[in-house]
C-alpha cells in the first residue's frame, strides 16, 4: 500500500474514483487510506446527492 497522501488529493481521488464506478478498494489503494476512510467518503458523495457513475460519459465518449 502506498503511503498516506494529502487529504486534499485523497479527496479528489475519492471523488473520481466514485464517479466512474470504481470499487473503494481501488481509492483506497490509490490515497493509502483505510477502506473504512473511503468508505465514509463514499456515503458522503452519496448523501451529497452525488451520482456514483456521473463520470462514466467521459470514459465511452467516443467523440475525438
Amino acid at each position: 500500500m502506498p503511503e498516506q497522501m494529502a487529504r486534499d488529493d485523497a479527496l479528489r481521488i475519492v471523488h473520481d474514483c466514485y464517479t466512474t464506478g470504481q470499487p473503494q478498494a481501488t481509492a483506497a489503494e490509490l490515497t493509502g487510506y483505510s477502506r473504512s476512510w473511503v468508505a465514509a467518503e463514499y456515503r458522503r458523495l452519496k448523501a451529497r446527492g452525488i451520482s456514483p457513475v456521473a463520470g462514466q460519459l467521459e470514459l465511452f465518449d467516443s467523440a475525438p
